[in-house]
């Protein structure tokens, strides 16, 4: 089951990166929560359900054009998928080019997201996984 789950969050990456919010939250669980990693100005709190991680995800959109999200490591722990991802983008307003890392844990039962956490590090999401290097 765990290879299911690198699958499912593969795709919902694929899915962002084609622009598709919809296909991107299209197996979240009703009741999935998202807790932002505190490392966007603004974008800190937790998200309830696919809407809520909509609003999060457009908030991105919003600010910067030519928008890519690349997995960089994907590792599987089971019901967990811990996801390293570096986003790139031109802001809207000083149109200057943007990168940054960051990283998630991705709590996936019964082939839905239920839970997920924003990391600014790979060692902070690897703790927070049960998996310390």
């Amino acid at each position: 089951m765990s290879q299911e789950n690198v699958e499912l969050v593969r795709r919902a990456y694929e899915a962002y990166g084609r622009g598709d919010t919809d296909g991107a939250v299209a197996d979240f669980a009703p009741d999935c929560r998202y807790t932002a990693a505190r490392t966007i100005p603004d974008r800190t709190g937790v998200f309830h359900g696919p809407e809520g991680y909509k609003e999060f995800i457009g908030w991105v959109r919003s600010e910067f054009d030519d928008v890519q999200a690349e997995i960089d490591e994907l590792i599987d722990a089971g019901d967990l998928v811990v996801v390293g991802s570096t986003l790139r983008g031109r802001g809207r307003q000083s149109g200057a080019e943007t990168k940054f890392t960051f990283w998630q844990v991705w709590t996936i039962q019964n082939r839905k997201f239920e839970r997920g956490q924003g990391f600014a590090s790979r060692d902070e999401a690897l703790e927070a996984a049960g998996l310390r290097e």
